[in-house]
C-alpha cells in the first residue's frame, strides 16, 4: 500500500467514524451506538500500530564489481 492510499483510507476511516458517532450519540438507536463502539475499538487498533511500528531502515546490500 503506497502512502497516498493509506492517506486516503485513513481520511475515509476517519469520516466514517466522525458520521457513525454523530449518529450514535443523537438517536437512540442500538445499531447506531453498536457502529460507533466498532469504528472507535479500530480506530484505536489502528492508531495503536501506527505507533508501534518502526521506521523503514535501509537494507545493507553487497555490491560486487566486475572487472
Amino acid at each position: 500500500m503506497t502512502r497516498p492510499v493509506a492517506m486516503r483510507s485513513a481520511i475515509l476511516f476517519i469520516a466514517f467514524s466522525a458520521l457513525f458517532a454523530a449518529t450514535g450519540l443523537v438517536s437512540g438507536i442500538p445499531l447506531a451506538e453498536i457502529l460507533f463502539l466498532i469504528t472507535a475499538s479500530i480506530g484505536v487498533l489502528m492508531a495503536g500500530f501506527a505507533v508501534a511500528s518502526a521506521a523503514p531502515a535501509p537494507i545493507p546490500v553487497r555490491v560486487r564489481r566486475h572487472r
